[in-house]
């Protein structure tokens, strides 16, 4: 009995053992896709770079088209970059509204900018925001809507948890929508993922394979959506898809109403007060202990995204005055990153600890034990949830990200190809030509969080400042997913 024991044990390790190098393994295709690894001494040049030559974004940003702008989440990392944007080529900022939970940072607001706490899960609530009155000097002026409102649970990936997601990312945009026509903008422009276009990954191999299944996925605007829910990597995709077929059915060249969706691939990252960008989420945990460093995925720059926005907003109107002489690119969505092959987590890991000032780490931890937990978290809350929500108290924090859709999205190599938002417009394309790569962007950003951690502002009311330096959180999360735009209603 004994040895049959002992060799059931040691089979199971070593099969564990095979899952685990499938979690975290880099296929040599990744490899070719992306050979270049950052250096200590690259990453200090480009800081140095930032700061000495910092690239000029206005010169990237669409010219002042002079209309009113009601832009939904604009409090957020995307949303709020969009408003600054908006007021840097001239627009007037008593013709911008923020709809949001939580106010912009204060320097929008002493600008103009009017702010209208609104839950866009509630039809009258955006009614009202939407039918509020527009001082005189910009009333006659035509209408643009941005909606960068979403809320992203990575994790869920179970049809019980489906809601969550779907009330402010699907109902939600039905009602931003709705409002938007029924006050008459011209233009309607989503932010949508890059996500949708992922498909879920089985990581129990058999023992004759090295590589899961879809471990490996090159997404672009012609990369066919999953059509079953099984097939999606999880909840959140399945509901941004959802938002995105209803913006995109709404664009009618003939009653002049043009919509379209921006897909942001995966990791959004950038400079703002309240940004919940991965790289801001792992400067105020002060890092995590993480099983992702060889995982390759493309990151895109806040700033990058907004003038993708912009760009589509230009393109629509331009469209709408002479529809024969462009491409109609109406009603369509375009995937877009930063202007370099993708990165490894480790090339993030690696640019944080060197130039950040604040206590920042990442020691390496095997992925399966958290694999295999995130199995029994998702049972826990499935019987919470369906069964016994009078009984047992719901997961919270970390642990309930810590669930198998979060491996989905976080633990498979993704290369994205925006060469369709980059094509020139008379040839069906943006003209997107982002100013900032990954490495000049993340250095621009650890520049503007250690002036502000000098002055004690970014550890203000935040465990950073008490930690001086231990690790305290474990998590697979790594921000992966692309636009934490309003906090979670």
């Amino acid at each position: 009995m004994l040895p049959a024991i002992v060799a059931v044990t040691g089979l199971t390790f070593l099969y564990l053992y095979h899952v685990n190098q499938g979690l975290t393994q880099v296929p040599e295709e990744v490899r070719r896709l992306s050979p270049h690894r950052w250096t200590v001494e690259e990453i200090k040049n480009a800081y140095e770079d930032a700061i000495r030559n910092p690239v000029d974004v206005g010169k990237s940003v669409p010219p002042k088209q002079n209309r009113r702008y009601i832009v939904i989440g604009g409090a957020g990392l995307v949303g709020n970059w969009i408003v600054t944007h908006l007021l840097a080529r001239g627009e007037k900022p008593a013709a911008i509204r923020i709809l949001d939970l939580q106010p912009p940072p204060r320097d929008i607001l002493n600008q103009g900018v009017t702010f209208i706490q609104t839950n866009i899960v509630d039809e009258a609530a955006v009614a009202g925001a939407f039918a509020h009155p527009w001082s005189e000097a910009v009333a006659p002026l035509p209408l643009t809507v941005f909606h960068n409102a979403a809320v992203i649970r990575p994790a869920e990936r179970h049809k019980a948890f489906l809601d969550r997601c779907r009330k402010v990312n699907v109902n939600g945009t039905a009602n931003v929508l709705a409002a938007a026509k029924n006050h008459g903008a011209s233009c309607f422009i989503s932010t949508s993922s890059g996500s949708v276009a992922l498909r879920s990954t089985s990581f129990w191999l058999p023992p004759w394979r090295r590589t899961p299944r879809n471990m490996v996925q090159v997404i672009s605007d012609s990369t066919p959506l999953p059509s079953n829910h099984s097939d999606f990597f999880g909840n959140y995709a399945v509901s941004k898809a959802e938002a995105e077929s209803l913006v995109r059915a709404a664009d009618d060249l003939p009653s002049n109403f043009r919509t379209g969706c921006i897909r942001p691939a995966n990791g959004i990252y950038g400079i703002g007060e309240t940004s919940g960008s991965i790289t801001t989420m792992y400067l105020k945990t002060g890092g995590n202990a993480s099983w992702l460093s060889t995982i390759t995925q493309n990151f895109v720059n806040a700033e990058n995204v907004s003038i993708a926005h912009l760009l589509y907003e230009q393109r629509l109107l331009e469209h709408t005055a002479t529809p024969t002489s462009l491409p109609n690119i109406g009603g369509q969505a375009f995937l877009i990153t930063d202007p370099n092959p993708a990165i490894t987590f480790s090339d993030v890991y690696l640019l944080l600890t060197t130039l950040a000032n604040t206590p920042v780490a990442f020691p390496r931890v095997p992925a399966v034990p958290f694999f295999l937990l995130g199995y029994l978290v998702e049972w826990y809350a499935l019987l919470q949830h369906v069964y016994l929500p009078w009984l047992l108290p719901p997961v919270q924090g970390e642990l309930a990200q810590l669930q198998p859709g979060l491996f989905s999205v976080s633990n498979v190599h993704v290369i994205a190809d925006d060469s369709r938002a980059r094509m020139r417009p008379e040839d069906g394309g943006l003209g997107y030509k982002p100013p900032m790569g990954t490495l000049y962007g993340m250095c621009k950003q650890l520049e503007d969080w250690n002036r502000r951690a000098e002055g004690g502002e970014v550890l203000e009311g935040q465990e950073v400042a008490k930690r001086k330096g231990k690790v305290v959180s474990v998590s697979g999360d790594g921000g992966v997913d692309v636009n934490l735009v309003v906090p979670a209603a």
